[in-house]
């Protein structure tokens, strides 16, 4: 039991680890807002299209 608790601790931080890592690779690189910059007109173009209810 003591085995398998071991081992579900170590692949949890192995998770946890590979999480950081990652987030602060985005961090360090500004990659969250250059993957806005992609999605933003794709989202742009998709909400020009809705239909509005109230007109200016």
């Amino acid at each position: 039991m003591k085995k398998f608790l071991l081992s579900i601790l170590w692949k949890l931080l192995l998770v946890v680890l590979g999480f950081f890592v990652v987030t602060f690779t985005m961090y360090f690189f500004n990659l969250d807002m250059k993957a806005t910059a992609v999605v933003a007109p794709l989202l742009e173009k998709w909400y020009d299209r809705l239909e509005r209810k109230q007109y200016i």
